[in-house]
């Protein structure tokens, strides 16, 4: 039978349409060809990759109608076609785009009915070995498990990194695929017994030859349906600015100082801020600040709220006097509705939330009046869901988003469900989500990674959850996700110069263009099992000169053999005790950690001439057993009783199960004390330590500058070392790397010979906070941006020979160079009342 072929070669603004007894479609740019015959048999065909998907409805159709438009993804090919499944009629669609590398699947109900047959049902779909789907709270990833009644996004890829993402685009609350043995169906779930008359569902289907482009592309198209607004990454004050969280995990949670009270504890820690310059732009409430459970007890931390409001007792002059007093806006948090909340005789309800719109009104009126600009969901994977039906977790998702349109407010998601993350594509007021479990630190590394290609990808920015400023490589990556940073230490504890890497002085964060993900290669081989090291990459883009900021770090324990073990049970214990409660431990026993603060264990080691050493920390963390991943407990470990670096030591897969945690450090010949003390946490189980010359434990990582968008010669340099080196074009950059992992900053070397990393006193140096021009031909053209409260900014880079530096709007002070290195450096002073120097740097 002969295949009518429509070939897209021009983008159409207006529909036409025809009919035939069978119809093909080619899209000339995306490179789909869909055909449909009348016996009910369909099939897709996708170019670069080749991929063949098929599959029947399982009766004959009839109207099969070929329609050109445009929606909010692009200019389309659509097939819609009528047929019959147990005497219900169903008009279904297959629509391909000229622009898009993705394919859209429709199916309507014109008569109520069963939730029978799904559309599509393909009984041919490429066999590639590798998948990945998301499920539980926070979205988190998994590779190659069973995909039955998954929701959201099925991703099918190969070795290489190609492949294809099947996914819900409408009722993400309820839409679901399954996948197994070369079949594939998308549809509803089959706890939905029946359906509306008139009930639509969407699916699609994006392909490539990379998977971070398939998110992409999946990602746009579902926005792009929708008519979200992406939001700009400073969109929101909780998007621009630095806050300070008092979420789980932060040192005022449920916790404050006694002699000043809850609030008197925060307005202290506004005016500390304030006094030592510290910057920061907005402060979170967490569930502390209403009251709870039927008692209306903010101290009730396991109920739900009684009454969403400030609790009285903490704020005796209300919410607003507070927030005016700490002159920030607030960011506060929402749970669950407790079965003793009066809510439930006054609003509409299903499970334990709201769906009636007049509670979401009222309450976001009442935030905006008291200086409250987001507002975040919590428990949304758990106790905060509404009843399981088509529409109810929409009505509740819904009605908040509009409130918080109505007066002004965006929204975080909070333990969302990978269903929510989908959702968010129809609110624009849904800006950020978490994308970790509580209280960021080194064991959520992976998680948020992973889990940030999901959130960005339906047009969200990601958050990692509160952090300590001490904590460098955590606050480094919270500032690689592009998203909201928070800090949450205690008065007193703070690290000025993290926060200022972080932020400008009004608080400022200075961030990459997109936020920090696992790469293509580092998916292949975690699905493939290999517990490579992972590597993660972002960057600043600035007109045609792109820069990249990349994140490795090993995930194996070292597998080496110390020249010198030091048993801690031997060792001088102030607090810890000496155990045998557990196996697999050297010597006689080990060194158990008892109390939170003030412990700690000693040791006395002696090496036999200057130079580099690994410190091996061999110790036990059994918590996985206790949460999905358990907690870091982090020691902070010093030398000769220098300032101490915090080590995250990750949970183990149980307490008999013994791993290495590295440290490396300059030591001279002789006698040093190693000291390792706790940090406010249950110290892990410490076996012993071993001490070795040189760096052990490390394992290569490799990129291709290219990959982050530097297509010539590239400067590579490692932020933590301190140190770079040149990549030709087309090269790949090869390095050992720890489990506490590089920072590697990756320039262009441009008509100049100079690679500019930009501002040295930022994590983010090319951020667009910072540096918001940049371009080079033959001269660098820097423009740097001052915020008011900021003083002199240092600018380095590389250079193959001396560098002279102007400046306009700003004195350029004398130039450094390095002959050894190759490094620059110069400071820029703004001139008064400039908020703007351009810089210009020229070779001699």
């Amino acid at each position: 039978m002969a295949l009518v072929c429509v070939v897209a070669t021009a983008v159409p603004l207006s529909v036409t349409s025809g009919t035939a007894s069978a119809s093909a479609e080619t899209s000339e740019v995306s490179g789909a060809t869909v055909q449909v015959q009348p016996d009910g048999s369909y099939s897709v065909d996708t170019h670069a990759p080749d991929y063949h998907f098929a599959g029947s409805v399982g009766a004959a159709v009839s109207n099969i109608e070929n329609t050109t438009g445009q929606d909010g993804v692009g200019a389309y090919h659509d097939l819609s076609f009528d047929y019959t499944v147990d005497g219900i009629g169903r008009t279904s669609g297959i629509r391909s785009y000229d622009q898009s590398p993705v394919v859209l699947f429709s199916t309507t109900y014109r008569q109520a009915s069963p939730n029978t047959a799904a559309f599509p049902a393909l009984s041919s779909v490429p066999s590639l070995p590798n998948n990945q789907s998301y499920s539980g709270c926070f979205g988190k990833h998994t590779f190659n498990g069973a995909v039955n009644e998954v929701f959201g996004p099925y991703l099918a890829f190969d070795n290489a990194g190609g492949g294809y993402l099947v996914s819900p685009a409408t009722n993400f609350s309820t839409a679901v695929t399954t996948a197994a043995d070369g079949r594939l169906t998308s549809g509803t779930s089959s706890k939905i017994g029946s359906l509306n008359a008139g009930f639509t569902q969407r699916t699609v289907l994006a392909f490539g030859s990379d998977v971070n482009d398939i998110y992409r592309n999946w990602g746009n198209t579902l926005t792009g349906l929708s008519g979200k607004k992406r939001p700009d990454q400073d969109a929101t004050n909780t998007l621009a600015k630095l806050g300070y969280w008092t979420d789980n995990g932060a040192k005022y949670y449920y916790k404050y100082d006694e002699n000043l009270g809850y609030e008197g504890t925060l307005k202290a820690v506004r005016e500390h801020w304030k006094e030592k310059g510290l910057p920061v732009g907005n402060m979170q409430l967490d569930s502390w600040f209403y009251p709870k459970g039927p008692d209306s007890d903010w101290r009730a931390v396991e109920a739900g709220a009684s009454r969403y409001e400030a609790d009285k007792t903490l704020f005796p002059n209300g919410l607003e006097d507070f927030q005016q007093n700490v002159g920030l806006p607030m960011i506060t948090h929402g749970r669950w509705i407790d079965p003793s909340s009066p809510y439930h005789q006054e609003y509409r309800m299903s499970g334990n939330v709201v769906t009636d719109p007049a509670y979401w009104n009222d309450r976001m009126s009442y935030l905006k009046q008291n200086g409250v600009q987001t507002y975040e969901q919590d428990w949304l994977c758990s106790h905060a869901q509404p009843d399981f039906t088509l529409h109810d977790r929409d009505a509740y998702l819904g009605n908040m988003a509009k409130a918080a349109a109505a007066n002004g407010m965006d929204i975080q998601y909070c333990m969302p469900l990978v269903q929510d993350f989908l959702q968010s594509t129809l609110y624009n007021e849904v800006t950020n989500t978490r994308v970790a479990d509580d209280r960021f630190e080194r064991t959520k590394w992976d998680r948020l990674l992973y889990t940030s290609r999901l959130a960005n990808a339906v047009g969200t920015w990601p958050f990692a959850d509160v952090a300590m400023s001490y904590e460098t490589r955590n606050l480094v990556l919270q500032n690689l996700t592009a998203g909201p940073v928070g800090v949450g230490d205690k008065i007193g504890e703070e690290n000025a110069d993290n926060l200022h890497r972080v932020a400008t002085a009004d608080g400022t964060i200075v961030k990459p263009d997109t936020p920090l993900v696992a790469d293509t290669a580092t998916y292949v081989r975690d699905a493939g099992g290999a517990k490579a090291p992972m590597v993660a990459t972002t960057g600043s883009k600035h007109g045609s000169m792109a820069a990249g900021y990349v994140y490795e770090y090993a995930r194996n324990s070292p597998d080496t053999k110390p020249d010198t073990v030091y048993e801690a049970e031997t060792a001088k214990l102030s607090g810890p005790v000496a155990s045998k409660e557990h196996g697999g431990y050297t010597g006689t026993g080990y060194a158990d950690f008892q109390h939170d603060s003030g412990d700690s264990v000693e040791w006395t080691v002696d090496v036999p001439k200057d130079g580099t050493y690994t410190l091996e920390f061999r110790f036990a963390n059994g918590t996985a057993g206790d949460r999905p991943t358990g907690d870091d407990r982090p020691l902070a470990v010093s030398v000769d009783g220098g300032t101490a670096a915090t080590q995250a030591f990750m949970p183990t897969a149980n307490w008999d199960s013994w791993e290495k945690q590295p440290v490396v450090v300059p030591l001279s010949a002789g006698k040093h004390t190693v000291r390792a003390a706790a940090t406010g946490h249950d110290g892990p189980n410490i076996d012993n330590l071993g001490v070795s010359a040189g760096v052990k434990g490390d394992e290569p990582a490799s990129f291709r500058p290219a990959d982050v968008g530097v297509a010539g010669q590239a400067y590579v340099y490692d932020y933590f070392a301190g140190t770079g080196s040149l990549v030709d074009a087309g090269g790949t950059h090869t390095a050992g790397v720890t489990r506490d992992g590089s920072f590697l900053q990756v320039v262009p070397v441009g008509k100049s010979g100079i690679g500019f990393l930009g501002d040295a006193g930022k994590f983010v140096s090319l951020g667009k906070q910072r540096i918001t021009e940049l371009s080079d031909d033959g001269t660098v053209h820097a423009s740097v941006a001052f915020t008011p409260g900021d003083g002199a900014v240092t600018l380095h880079g590389y250079a193959p020979s001396t560098v002279s530096v102007t400046a306009d709007g700003g004195q350029a002070g004398q130039v450094g160079y390095d002959p050894a290195t190759h490094l620059f450096s110069v400071t820029i002073t703004p001139d008064q009342g400039s908020s703007l120097a351009k810089v210009a740097i020229a070779g001699n």
